[in-house]
């Protein structure tokens, strides 16, 4: 399954322009200092770090429409797809991938969002990754409540953990030091349990109407 196959007939959502979002303007400002803080902890960590925030921007940096849901937080069948053949399908390919921890939040959940089976089925993570994952993605969730459920994502098969969280810590007014010292908890567990890499992935962009 490929963006290019849907992104021509949907392209003209271009010209509805950006919708309404539940956030102000500042909010990508504050997305955008995190994700400076998630790279530099993953370089410290010496874990793979994935840019998913610039893939769902155009060229002068601004969050793409048909990427979101209505709500502007939330990704459409486009913004899961895009997400997949930027980043995700080519780490796997490159890592010989055979089993994916998908970690995180509503954004990691929500792939039933997306059609497959000639619009008869709703995908899961196996369906996007075309290898076996597990969606670990719960609606809600700030990175305090991926530390209370960690026994929980240790599955023997996973080779693979891809982590996303920090956007409802946000909202929550968590500050940004908070988020990095529990990503690092989360990681360094992970990783030191399970034995396997574990790749921190950017917080997306939000669809404002005038995001930076």
């Amino acid at each position: 399954m490929r963006l290019s196959s849907l992104m021509w007939p949907l392209g003209v959502a271009l010209l509805i322009g950006c919708g309404k979002g539940p956030v102000g303007e500042t909010s990508n400002i504050e997305i955008r200092a995190l994700n400076m803080a998630l790279a530099t902890k993953a370089q410290e960590l010496k874990l793979p770090y994935l840019n998913t925030y610039s893939i769902l921007q155009s060229n002068d940096g601004k969050p793409l429409v048909f990427f979101f849901m209505p709500d502007g937080e939330h990704l459409s069948e486009l913004g899961y797809l895009r997400w997949v053949d930027a980043r995700l399908a080519p780490y796997i390919k490159a890592n010989s991938v055979t089993c994916a921890g998908m970690v995180g939040d509503s954004i990691t959940r929500r792939t039933y969002v997306v059609l497959v089976q000639n619009g008869t089925k709703e995908a899961t993570w196996d369906d996007l990754l075309g290898i076996k994952a597990y969606n670990m993605g719960v609606d809600g969730d700030t990175s305090a409540d991926v530390l209370k459920r960690l026994d929980s994502l240790i599955q023997p098969n996973i080779d693979c953990y891809f982590l996303m969280i920090g956007n409802n810590d946000l909202h929550a007014a968590i500050p940004i030091p908070q988020i990095i010292a529990n990503v690092q908890t989360i990681a360094q567990f992970l990783q030191s349990t399970s034995g396997k890499p574990v790749v921190i992935q950017a917080v997306m962009p939000l669809m404002t109407p005038s995001a930076p």
